[in-house]
């Protein structure tokens, strides 16, 4: 499931994702870049500007990437 646009990750580099499991999936990454690519899409998340309205999905995003980056770090993705 991918997250609505507000909530999606887009580098110039490591790529573009619309959830954190297809980060994950992505067999061009190496496990440096994905734990990389969440830190910063949680990092957008965590001081980006959104609506009120939005704040309910960010936090939904914010824990989905907690969980993925527990997941990369225990070899589990």
């Amino acid at each position: 499931m991918n997250f609505p646009t507000v909530a999606q990750f887009q580098h110039p580099r490591l790529g573009n994702y619309g959830s954190p499991q297809e980060l994950l999936e992505d067999g061009r990454l190496s496990e440096t870049e994905k734990q990389m690519a969440i830190d910063a899409w949680r990092r957008q998340l965590d001081h980006g500007a959104y609506d009120t309205d939005d704040a309910p999905l960010i936090r939904h995003a914010i824990r989905s990437l907690d969980a993925a980056a527990e997941r990369l770090a225990a070899g589990h993705h």
